[in-house]
């Protein structure tokens, strides 16, 4: 959200620079942790997109929501940048998505050119007041992200590193629910009108999931598990049963 075109101009160094370094994936239930590269596929922010009640799906919503501005300038912070963000966060409220990053890209040039601003309140720190309340670590500065330099090489390991760490902490929150749910789906198999068809397409996400992650032992565990259900659902459909 935000800034499209900002965004445009740094998604080819965004999208070579996220997967190169490793995150290291940790999960419940004793689960030993892995290390995995993260990709991202980034789509233009649209409400239609948000998962509704009910949804079951996990690879077709976006689960972290990132509003990228370059704005320096304090006026128009308050006239248009600031209304702006209130409505992006009013729509991820109203869907219960609580997973959100805002992107402050600052220029040298750019805060050259102007002279309206204020020096002992950034709109970083704005931003901050207006919108982050106890999590400040949900907005974040991005310096002179095109420059060949050290300090902008710096900026964007730091950010890299927050966002990895923000999709890694989303997307194992996500994972959860879904594999709780389809846990709920499963142990509904012995009731009148449960379908193993719908049922497969679940945990086969599922499985499509950890395949993308190169977790591939862990995809093989949804196959064999759908292997012994339709095994035992064939079974019991030859004795009679449902």
């Amino acid at each position: 959200a935000g800034d499209q075109n900002l965004f445009t101009s740094l998604y080819p160094t965004l999208s070579q620079q996220l997967p190169r370094e490793p995150m290291e994936w940790r999960r419940s239930y004793g689960r030993a942790p892995k290390m995995i590269h993260l990709e991202s596929n980034f789509v233009q922010f649209k409400e239609e997109l948000l998962p509704k009640e009910g949804n079951k799906a996990l690879l077709t919503f976006p689960f972290l929501h990132i509003y990228w501005t370059e704005c320096c300038d304090t006026e128009l912070y308050k006239t248009t940048v600031k209304d702006d963000i209130t409505k992006w966060q009013n729509v991820l409220k109203a869907h219960n998505s609580v997973d959100w990053l805002i992107v402050v890209v600052e220029s040298d040039a750019k805060k050259k050119n102007k002279t309206n601003i204020l020096p002992r309140t950034s709109i970083v720190d704005k931003i901050r007041n207006d919108f982050c309340n106890k999590q400040s670590d949900r907005c974040v500065v991005l310096s002179d992200p095109l420059k060949d330099s050290s300090r902008s090489q710096e900026s964007w390991s730091a950010f890299l590193t927050k966002l990895r760490t923000l999709l890694l902490m989303s997307f194992t929150k996500n994972l959860g629910k879904f594999e709780d749910d389809m846990r709920t789906l499963r142990e509904k198999r012995t009731e009148p009108g449960w379908s193993f068809c719908e049922y497969f397409m679940v945990q086969e996400e599922l499985a499509f999931v950890f395949e993308m992650l190169q977790q591939f032992e862990d995809a093989l565990v949804q196959y064999d598990e759908l292997d012994a259900l339709f095994s035992q659902y064939v079974v019991n459909f030859g004795a009679g049963g449902k």
